[in-house]
């Protein structure tokens, strides 16, 4: 076990240092996926888009999933105490402003179940799935980019966020899709 946990950190240091080799040409995007679109954003971006488009039972939904999913992300992160890559590793660069622990990434857990429940609830739409994947990503390398995550940690991030998506879901079909049945 501790030799994967050894080869887990060189390779995640490997690859903060390959991402942000790149230079600080690439910080202003890196800041505008991480603290412009991030999860705060894009959840009330999509919040009032849905409100306005009278789809309030989309809205309150995805409402409960961004709550439920902070807190169970929060909870993780104070399970395992995992530091963040600036803290440990004065060779990575700290461009990002977060100082509370790595582990998962709140950022790729909360663009996994927001952009999931909408592709979920819109499934016809394969602009806005692939849209929503590439988004993802691009979230995850900037959360990299900026030193605030190991490469580890946004995987565990996606893990969980899919873990969650599939767990509303499965909520979803057996609470609602009942329910909407017998009012048929």
């Amino acid at each position: 076990m501790t030799n994967i946990l050894v080869y887990i950190s060189g390779l995640d240091s490997r690859i903060i240092y390959a991402v942000q080799s790149i230079g600080p040409a690439w910080r202003p995007v890196a800041d505008l996926l991480s603290y412009g679109i991030g999860y705060v954003p894009m959840f009330i971006a999509f919040a009032a888009a849905l409100l306005l488009l009278r789809k309030h039972r989309i809205a309150l939904e995805l409402a409960v999933i961004f709550v439920v999913s902070a807190l169970v992300t929060l909870a993780l992160k104070l399970v395992f105490h995992a530091p963040r890559p600036f803290m440990v590793d004065p060779a990575v660069l700290k461009y990002g402003s977060d100082s509370d622990y790595g582990l998962p990434s709140m950022h790729a857990v909360m663009s996994v179940v927001i952009l999931g429940w909408i592709v979920v609830r819109h499934p016809k739409s394969r602009l806005l799935l692939w849209g929503s994947i590439a988004i993802i990503i691009l979230i995850g390398l900037s959360r990299v980019y900026l030193g605030v995550h190991y490469p580890s940690q946004v995987l565990a991030g996606w893990v969980v966020g899919i873990l969650l998506l599939y767990l509303y879901y499965i909520a979803y079909k057996r609470l609602w899709s009942p329910f909407q049945k017998k009012l048929k």
